[in-house]
């Protein structure tokens, strides 16, 4: 096979993977390692870690290295292929926060859930093995990263340092990318291992958010926001209610 054919081949291969493909996708469409390091040496493709690599030319994006080490779980897999699994494999933890822009946690370790139980002897990547309902992650630019929401609850639970887990809740709050309703309620579990009372996640979520630098008046606002909110939507179940007695009344 000719390198130029060659070329061509594994170009279509990773034009739906970020412009990345895995040893084992090559082999599919007739590349040998042999022929690989070939193509590396003459530049025409580029090796970006063991096992993956990306053609020449490709975008250069900062989470590349992500999304090499997402397609390497399943290497003979393509991309459509993972996807289409009941609970493909998913960017968690600071992984997942750094993808949704939140806080400056480290993620020098990219941090994976997968359904079954996974071995890595590499040492900056690491599985988790759960079972994750599919509302509890999305799509970023076409890699599986859990949601904002279930993010914050797996750090609470992973027990990352208040300081940091306090700059990811800040970020998604004030983005309105997570309710503080819901913020409270992931942190729920946890507050007490935060040193805020048992059960108390409004009043963590509070410190978190003063320590984050959010400023008094706008936390207050938030809480305002939130009991006229609980207040609408209990005064219009009263007024179902009403409306439904009046009825039951006139039938009678």
């Amino acid at each position: 096979m000719s390198a130029s054919f060659s070329a061509l081949d594994l170009a279509g291969l990773a034009a739906g993977q970020w412009g990345l493909f895995t040893t084992a996708q090559a082999r599919t469409v007739g590349v040998s390692p042999q022929q690989l390091a070939r193509l590396a040496e003459r530049g025409i493709v580029e090796r970006l870690r063991h096992g993956a690599y990306r053609i020449s030319g490709a975008p250069i994006s900062r989470e590349e290295q992500l999304r090499a080490a997402w397609l390497m779980i399943e290497p003979a897999a393509t991309a459509d292929d993972q996807l289409n699994q009941q609970q493909p494999a998913v960017v968690s933890h600071r992984s997942a926060a750094k993808l949704h822009g939140l806080g400056d946690a480290d993620a020098d370790v990219m941090e994976f859930i997968v359904a079954r139980r996974k071995q890595s002897r590499l040492t900056d990547v690491r599985y988790r093995v759960a079972a994750l309902a599919p509302e509890r992650w999305t799509l970023i630019d076409g890699l599986p990263v859990t949601t904002v929401l279930s993010t914050v609850e797996d750090l609470a639970a992973d027990h990352l340092d208040g300081g940091h887990l306090a700059g990811i809740v800040r970020d998604a709050v004030i983005t309105c990318r997570l309710d503080p309703d819901d913020a409270a309620a992931a942190l729920r579990p946890y507050a007490h291992t935060y040193g805020a009372p048992l059960g108390d996640g409004s009043g963590l979520l509070d410190r978190f958010l003063a320590e984050a630098g959010v400023p008094e008046s706008t936390r207050r606002l938030s809480q305002r926001l939130t009991v006229n909110r609980d207040a609408a939507i209990a005064a219009a179940h009263d007024a179902l209610a009403e409306a439904m007695r009046r009825s039951r009344g006139i039938n009678a």
